[in-house]
């Protein structure tokens, strides 16, 4: 049966909700307008302390104030009160310089250095196309003398310095198998060779991947392209050591190798998701193993994870850095720009991540020697590749058996 209500009844009812409303609305208002209220009391306390402190300068201190560099450390030191490692503040210099390294270019000698067992700084890697690389300067090259500066004397941070400063010209002391040689260089742009392949055991592909950027995608398929033409029935991705915030280009490689799905997605401050990137029906279906360190980070993290989570690949090496943010660059009116850490990311399943990290299947830790000359060992010397090259010996071998078992069937008679 249905009841009926008077029309003044139905006044009333409608009188109190629109009451009810208003008093919600009324009160997250109010809400909203203190917590406002609050930042800018809270930045007003702020910039007024700033403002004591300039005044207070510039009518006491007795040395002279160089404005650029005053604004210059004030930008880092905001930046630097959000107490977060991956949000800081790029001059304009270093903002050319980063916005040039996302798309591919480096300004620079070339080289990726570490600190030698002796002291002095030793060459791990040298870039294609590189000024060292045109130089002559090898892997395993050792700095003994930098900018005229004896290593072992000045110290090997100190040198670090004196070759990052100097622009455009460095000269360095290069110590080869004891024989020692100077070499005068020019600092310049060129283009980044981030990846690299070979082949080893004749059957298995090497392809390492040091960086990130917007030609790592096209040089990754190239290496990929020419390894399966060389007939290739298995692959490593040697991702050691490689770290970054350029996860866009890591989607796009993994677009490459995994069938369709979800591969990553962004999730700001507010809960809300402002990116997501899949992959299409094509595939690479190869066996694969990813060698991954505690250098692995941010873009690389998500790689590895994302090929365990759809049984592309197994994982070798140690657990990773735990960078499970995104950052994103804001260029600002002064040519500089500000980093930002602007979300969280989560991959497909995320039950590979331990606070962020990749916990490898097969974890392999290198020794103190080992680890500080990495880049010198051979093949047999570096245990983390051999797992590798053990599991994906494997795989192969299981693959070919059962591609054996099924021609067997298709020509049995009945």
């Amino acid at each position: 049966m249905n009841k009926k209500i008077s029309l003044g009844t139905a006044i009333s009812i409608a009188a109190i909700t629109a009451v009810f409303a208003m008093v919600i609305t009324y009160t997250a208002a109010i809400r909203i307008f203190d917590s406002r209220m609050n930042s800018v009391t809270e930045r007003q306390n702020m910039y007024q302390i700033l403002s004591e402190i300039d005044i207070t300068v510039r009518q006491n201190y007795y040395g002279e104030i160089s404005e650029n560099y005053l604004q210059r450390n004030i930008s880092q030191g905001y930046i630097e009160g959000l107490d977060d490692k991956y949000s800081f503040y790029l001059s304009a210099d270093e903002y050319q310089l980063a916005a040039n390294e996302s798309l591919g270019y480096t300004f620079g000698l070339g080289i990726d250095i570490s600190k030698a067992a002796d002291g002095n700084i030793q060459v791990n890697v040298v870039y294609e196309g590189s000024p060292a690389a045109k130089a002559g300067i090898v892997k395993g090259d050792v700095i003994v003398n930098a900018m005229g500066k004896d290593v072992l004397s000045v110290g090997y941070d100190k040198a670090v310095e004196l070759i990052s400063k100097a622009s455009p010209k460095v000269s360095v002391m290069i110590n080869r198998n004891g024989e020692k040689t100077a070499y005068e260089l020019t600092k310049s742009k060129f283009e980044t060779k981030s990846v690299a392949r070979r082949m080893v055991n004749d059957n298995v592909g090497i392809i390492t991947i040091y960086e990130f950027n917007a030609k790592t995608p096209a040089q990754f398929n190239a290496a990929l392209t020419y390894l399966r033409n060389s007939g290739v029935k298995g692959i490593i991705i040697d991702l050691r050591d490689n770290s970054g915030i350029n996860y866009e280009y890591a989607c796009d490689i993994l677009d490459t190798l995994l069938p369709a799905g979800a591969i990553m997605s962004v999730t700001d401050k507010n809960g809300k998701v402002i990116q997501k990137y899949t992959s299409d029906a094509k595939y690479i279906d190869l066996p694969m193993q990813v060698l991954i360190n505690e250098k692995t980070e941010g873009a690389a993290e998500l790689f590895a994870a994302v090929m365990m989570n759809y049984q592309k690949a197994e994982t070798v090496g140690t657990t990773t850095a735990g960078h499970a943010t995104v950052q994103k660059i804001f260029q600002l009116s002064n040519g500089g720009a500000v980093q930002l850490t602007v979300g969280t990311w989560s991959d497909s399943l995320g039950e590979f991540l331990n606070d962020g990290a990749v916990v490898p299947q097969f974890e392999v830790i290198l020794t103190a020697y080992q680890q500080s000359n990495r880049y010198l060992l051979a093949d047999e010397e570096d245990p983390q590749l051999q797992t590798a090259l053990d599991r994906i010996s494997l795989q192969i071998e299981v693959e070919s058996e059962e591609t054996d078992e099924e021609d067997t069937e298709s020509t049995a008679s009945v």
